[in-house]
């Protein structure tokens, strides 16, 4: 009998991996920026417009949140809330939605980026375990788009350095003009490919010149409100209660993707609360077990900075991935400047630009590392980061599911209870008075205030009660929240 022999193959995995990310959607957070963009959204899609010079039915929101440090923020997750809204209120819709699309592209982006450079395309699948991409996947959040942009604009430049073909040129445009829309934090990775690409390659740009004007004119028409905006209201502050110092060394823990988190953080921070304590030990364990890909980013920075010399030297005589030592240590010194002058640091948030830079840093640390140490000890090696990944996530995962979210309103209550709490409110008539005990939505009000306007009361006549919003029992650990009348309200 023929023996049947089985083909692992990575692209079957990064598909696993995406339909695994938008599993139970409904547990993902939903605590005050998502409902802010949400409410943008629904006010500009019911006002008519000529923003653009034509009449609309509604309005493309110019801009969107306002910066921690007082910078106003790009339209596109508005837009894209707006998108959404023409065709669904329903919330766990759209997250399951983004979450695909989100992964999916991310995933796109590092098998190209991983076939370009002719690495190992397990390189990607091991890539998209990483539980941030998990988490920021399943956000309706303006920062967390620069992440699979970012990984879409290094694949295209690899694609481009290796062909020169005038799309992947165009692709590269398209997204340093966006990235920075998105965060102003994604200076750090367009100003080092803009530069490389100035100093490098002004032939092809000369040659593509007319694509290119195309590309940014029509860029320009849609964000110039957004531009004009903030050229008439830009007033960044630095926070001065930040350390002065730990910005600077922020940016050495830029493997931070690929870890359960580093300095103290850790995915829908809160869970570990009152979590029991076998459980956070073994969280603990798999963390410090992923912290062997810091090592993988510094070995790999070690290794680029000759590469990179060699490069920015000898352009002529270097290839592909050579060229990204330069444009990926550039990215690391840019954000050491910008974080250092900024005090920035430790929230994984801001490597959600730049983190790609590092991941290809580790790539070439891990490839290095194959050449050198047999298989049989390699993918063991691999395997247990691997692992320890992925009972990370699971425990996390569970936890979050299980409790409905946390109560750190980092993450919360999760968005599956907080509908079904309004739901609940909705079966009462509006003149009900409601007392909310829920610190939560006593902090950030607009997140039930959306939901509301998203989930209307579909019944017209209903009974007035006093009704009282808290935690559905003592659990420290459980962030259920209920609803129930008031006794002796009839």
């Amino acid at each position: 009998m023929a023996q049947m022999r089985l083909t692992l193959r990575p692209q079957i995995f990064l598909v696993l991996i995406v339909i695994l990310t938008a599993l139970r959607p409904g547990d993902a957070g939903w605590v005050n920026d998502e409902p802010t963009l949400m409410e943008m959204a629904i006010a500009y899609n019911h006002t008519a417009s000529h923003l653009y010079g034509i009449p609309l039915p509604f309005t493309p929101s110019p801009f969107g949140l306002v910066g921690t440090h007082g910078e106003r923020y790009g339209p596109a997750a508005v837009w894209l809330d707006q998108l959404f809204l023409i065709f669904t209120h329903n919330l766990i819709h759209m997250l399951a939605v983004r979450a695909v699309l989100f992964s999916a592209l991310t995933a796109v982006a590092l098998y190209w980026l991983a076939k370009t450079l002719r690495l190992s395309p397990w390189f990607a699948v091991i890539t998209m375990l990483s539980p941030m991409i998990w988490l920021f996947s399943r956000q309706l959040w303006d920062n967390t788009l620069c992440i699979p942009l970012s990984a879409l604009l290094l694949a295209s430049y690899a694609s481009f350095l290796a062909a020169a073909k005038p799309w992947t040129l165009i692709s590269v445009i398209v997204c340093c003009f966006m990235l920075p829309t998105i965060h102003l934090m994604a200076i750090a990775m367009v100003l080092p490919v803009l530069l490389h690409l100035l100093l490098f390659h002004r032939d092809r740009i000369w040659a593509c010149r007319w694509k290119i004007g195309a590309a940014l004119c029509f860029c320009l028409y849609l964000f110039w409100p957004y531009l004009y905006y903030s050229l008439e209201h830009f007033h960044p502050a630095v926070p001065t209660e930040n350390s002065p110092f730990r910005g600077w060394l922020f940016p050495l823990l830029g493997g931070h993707f690929l870890t359960l988190g580093v300095a103290g953080t850790m995915p829908c921070d809160g869970w570990q609360d009152h979590a029991p304590a076998s459980l956070v030990s073994i969280v603990e364990h798999a963390q410090w077990i992923s912290h062997v890909a810091i090592g993988v980013v510094w070995l790999g920075m070690a290794l680029a900075i000759p590469r990179a010399w060699a490069a920015f030297r000898r352009p002529g005589a270097a290839n592909v991935t050579d060229h990204l030592c330069l444009v990926a240590m550039s990215v690391w010194i840019c954000q050491t400047i910008l974080d250092g002058l900024g005090r920035v640091y430790f929230a994984p948030h801001y490597y959600s630009a730049t983190w790609i830079a590092y991941i290809f840093l580790a790539w070439i640390g891990a490839d290095w590392l194959r050449s050198r140490i047999r298989n049989v000890f390699f993918i063991p090696i691999v395997s247990v980061y691997a692992f320890s990944l992925l009972l990370g996530i699971g425990i996390i995962a569970t936890r979050v599911a299980l409790n409905a979210g946390t109560r750190n309103i980092f993450y919360g209550t999760c968005l599956r209870n907080q509908i079904a709490a309004i739901k609940k409110i909705n079966n009462y008539s509006d003149n009900s008075k409601v007392d909310i005990e829920v610190p939560q939505w006593n902090q950030f009000p607009l997140a039930w205030k959306v939901i509301r306007q998203l989930y209307p009361p579909t019944s017209a006549t209903r009974p007035q009660r006093n009704l009282v919003v808290k935690y559905r029992d003592s659990d420290p650990a459980d962030a259920h929240i209920t609803v129930e009348e008031v006794p002796g309200s009839l």
